[in-house]
């Protein structure tokens, strides 16, 4: 089975550098099929466009835009492309990154769907971060993804609880219709629970405010929609459930610290 040394990934590299001892790339997958390797160090995948899919010893794993994936050392794993374009985006750990968190990494068995859109909203703004290459950018990359780390590990403890079920049936209702118009009875109506036993409990299961919780996968969704240059920013805001294009941009720049049309422009370039 083929090891890849640190760095080095299958297909056509965008962009690749070294940033406080993280190894970044931006790749395009060129290869229809690639058998069963691993890496000498862990590493985040993050899907931009289009699909890919990935085995392991612990299943597998059909990948689209937005989804994000960690593997840890020496996991072995196979990838086939469809058709189309797939690109994705790569963070490796060097072992001198920050070594409290490297040691902690035997936590993280094998390899690692990541479904928490605090996360994934991190992952954004590393890749927007990865533009700007001045004095900035490096510590800027490095408290983000120690702040992915810290979810991480309260993901970690909290699953380790007896979680009831409502907490899953309530996760994926609201994937399923955050961009619809919600309140707080209707949603309490379809889990079975009261309404004040629902808002005292959320924030312990996941970690924010219903509120908060919701508009992240709003803006999770923007952001993914901001990639399509046929769609215009009021049609973006409007699939994500924005109420207006006031409240978008608000929302958006809360979490990114700039408005949805200077990400595109950017990440466009």
């Amino acid at each position: 089975m083929e090891q890849l040394s640190a760095g080095t990934y299958y297909g056509a590299i965008n962009r690749k550098f070294n940033s406080n001892e993280l190894l970044v790339s931006d790749a395009i997958y060129t290869l229809e099929k690639v058998d069963w390797h691993y890496h000498e160090n862990p590493y985040f995948t993050f899907i931009l466009e289009g699909n890919l899919l990935e085995g392991s010893k612990k299943g597998i794993h059909h990948c689209s835009a937005g989804d994000l994936l960690f593997h840890n050392w020496q996991d072995p794993h196979y990838n086939r492309k469809p058709d189309g374009c797939t690109r994705g985006f790569h963070i490796e750990l060097s072992p001198h990154w920050h070594w409290n968190e490297m040691a902690a990494l035997h936590l993280l068995e094998g390899n690692m769907d990541i479904h928490l859109p605090e996360v994934r909203l991190l992952f954004h703004k590393l890749f927007w971060e990865s533009f700007d290459q001045d004095n900035s950018s490096g510590l800027a990359m490095d408290s983000l993804l120690l702040h992915v780390f810290s979810l991480l590990h309260r993901d970690r403890i909290v699953s380790e609880r007896k979680i009831p079920q409502w907490v899953y049936t309530l996760r994926d209702y609201l994937r399923a219709n955050f961009s619809s118009e919600l309140n707080l009875t209707t949603i309490s109506h379809t889990i079975d629970l009261h309404p004040v036993y629902l808002s005292r409990e959320f924030s312990r299961y996941f970690g924010v405010t219903m509120g908060d919780y919701i508009r992240k996968l709003k803006v999770e969704n923007a952001v993914l929609l901001l990639r399509e240059p046929t769609l215009s920013l009021t049609e973006i805001g409007y699939q994500s459930g924005f109420a207006d294009q006031s409240h978008f941009i608000r929302c958006f720049k809360s979490l990114f610290g700039s408005t949805p049309g200077e990400y595109r422009n950017k990440i466009n370039a």
